[in-house]
């Protein structure tokens, strides 16, 4: 539960930053950018609200970079020191913690709002292919359209099978599915439309795979429901899919041929208004966005390489911010709190905790024992009132005062790694151990260990006169 929290954190942060930067790009004038720059940073948004890439590279650093630790060391005493304050050597990691019941609540939401987003954008989709399917007939094979389209997709280089076909229910040409694309055309309107620039543009919606882009968009709208910044983007994603596609269509027209697709344009700019553009692509818009299109569509020119350098700059940079929010997002994120859930299983000398086998120092081994108490390690005890085993330093005074080292529970997995470490690491260097490599100890605290060097010993002699270090 707290890693599906955790992640389910870090993926909303990590696409939301990106969304951010994207509000704050619309501040420079659109022709800074090229509009498929802008959106190649709309994709990166939406693969960061879906995979954990957070996360991964969380995992992946630790294999390249050498782990340092800032836990303070904490020596090896004498064992009459260590009869005197049996403490478990840990040191407290402060963590934001919530309740599992209000974590259960909080997800039975999230799933019941991506269940229901999703299911309703399925019965959405689903209408609208029945209504085209109902009104659909065929495209002859002599038509103009027919021509048009086995010519441009020998000119672009496709091998896709592309079908045409006519609809009443659209009034302007829209490509449509996914695994089946079809170019949907209206039975009227079309007199003063250029076929050539029209299937054109729908072409290159399908060989970008413009269509799988919505699809994955409306995926981590579903994902990540409660989130507006998300509706925002897949807005967004609309809009600059258009855009970038114009860019694409008119890069090598003359200024004439781009004025006739601007005309094109505004023949059938009203077609699709009502339908859902989030489950197609057309070559027509909302009217409020058209100065912009023309605009844009009308000036572009042969990307510079300055140009190139600083767009890529800038997708690296929002990528680098929207992944470093995500990871920083990752461990702020308030963990699960299973205490309540947890039971003591077992009685008297051994105890079974977490998936952790514990025995009574009595229980242990004459060489475990040995090691428990010369090593001074604290044990965990399971007192009256407490749903779990408690470190002694949890303690209060008075229970402290009660318990001694034979009372304590001893962890044979834990010595065990203890003993590994006395032997791997020479003295005068620490070792810190936490719960994620060492379930005995609990979670949220860390366990340093650390041999000390005889001039320490030495040291330690002098201040208790009278014990020797056995």
């Amino acid at each position: 539960m707290s890693k599906l929290l955790e992640l389910l954190v870090s993926l909303s942060v990590a696409g939301s930053t990106v969304v951010a930067c994207i509000l704050l790009l619309r501040l420079i004038s659109p022709g800074v950018f090229p509009s498929k720059w802008r959106y190649a940073i709309g994709k990166m948004a939406i693969g960061l609200y879906l995979l954990p890439v957070a996360l991964v590279m969380q995992w992946l650093l630790p294999l390249f970079i050498p782990k340092q630790t800032t836990t303070v060391p904490i020596p090896e005493l004498p064992s009459s020191v260590h009869e005197i304050q049996p403490a478990l050597p840990t040191v407290a990691i402060p963590e934001l913690n919530l309740s599992a019941d209000v974590a259960l609540i909080f997800l039975s939401i999230w799933g019941t709002g991506v269940f229901t987003f999703a299911m309703w954008q399925v019965y959405c989709y689903r209408r609208f292919i029945k209504k085209l399917q109902q009104t659909r007939s065929p495209v002859p094979e002599n038509s103009e359209a027919a021509k048009q389209l086995t010519l441009m997709k020998k000119a672009l280089g496709m091998q896709s099978n592309v079908r045409l076909a006519y609809s009443s229910a659209v009034r302007s040409p829209v490509l449509v599915g996914l695994w089946k694309p079809t170019i949907y055309l209206p039975m009227e309107n079309l007199a003063n439309v250029d076929m050539a620039m029209v299937i054109h543009h729908e072409l290159i919606h399908l060989k970008r795979k413009d269509l799988w882009v919505k699809a994955i968009t409306l995926a981590a709208s579903a994902l990540h429901w409660f989130n507006p910044l998300v509706h925002i983007l897949r807005k967004d994603i609309h809009t600059w899919s258009e855009l970038s596609c114009d860019e694409e269509v008119v890069k090598e027209m003359s200024y004439t041929e781009r004025k006739r697709y601007g005309e094109t344009i505004l023949n059938v700019m009203t077609g699709s208004r009502g339908m859902p553009a989030r489950f197609f692509a057309s070559l027509s818009g909302e009217g409020k966005q058209l100065k912009r299109r023309l605009t844009l569509m009308l000036n572009v020119k042969k990307l510079k390489k300055h140009t190139i350098i600083m767009s890529a700059a800038a997708v690296i940079a929002v990528g680098t911010i929207g992944t470093s929010t995500a990871a920083w997002a990752a461990k702020v994120t308030p963990k699960v709190n299973t205490d309540t859930n947890q039971t003591i299983k077992g009685t008297g000398d051994s105890i079974r905790y977490e998936g952790v086998q514990f025995l009574k120092y009595s229980a242990l081994t004459p060489d475990e024992q040995k090691f428990v108490t010369e090593k001074g390690v604290g044990g965990l005890y399971a007192l009256e009132g407490y749903k779990r085993l408690i470190p002694f330093d949890e303690l209060t005074t008075d229970e402290q005062r009660q318990v001694t080292k034979e009372d304590g529970y001893y962890s044979p997995e834990s010595i065990a790694r203890l003993k590994e470490s006395n032997e791997k690491y020479p003295p005068g260097v620490s070792v810190t151990i936490t719960h994620q490599e060492d379930p005995a100890i609990p979670p949220g605290t860390s366990m340093t260990i650390r041999k000390l060097t005889p001039e320490e010993i030495a040291e330690l002699k002098a201040l208790f006169p009278g014990n020797t270090q056995k």
